[in-house]
């Protein structure tokens, strides 16, 4: 099976239109018919696109094959201890200031009361 074979079942499959296809990627429906029918083939930036539409790889677009590439994602590293001191200085700060607004509020509550 061939790019155009593959363009137009992962197409179908989704149930897509040609034209429906266009609109997401921004091209015109024959764009779309070309590539189909062999008479031409997306550029990069659509294949990237059609990856997000189908949900497949770009290998499996273009080569036919998944790729078996596993992506390792980066180990979360320990805060340090100085961003740990600012994070905790922050939420004192942000508590204190919630605190005396809420305290302002309910003076004005008292006197509106009281008087």
């Amino acid at each position: 099976m061939n790019i155009a074979e593959r363009l137009q079942e992962l197409r179908k499959k989704a149930g897509y239109s040609q034209e429906q296809v266009a609109e997401m990627l921004g091209i015109s429906r024959q764009a779309i018919s070309k590539w189909e029918s062999g008479q031409g083939n997306p550029e990069i930036d659509n294949v990237i696109k059609l990856t997000e539409i189908y949900h497949v790889s770009a290998d499996y677009i273009l080569l036919g094959q998944e790729s078996n590439a596993i992506v390792s994602t980066p180990e979360k590293k320990p805060l340090s201890k100085e961003a740990r001191k600012a994070i905790g200085i922050i939420s004192i700060i942000a508590a204190t200031a919630i605190i005396t607004v809420l305290f302002i509020i309910a003076l004005g509550l008292m006197a509106k009361y009281v008087l």
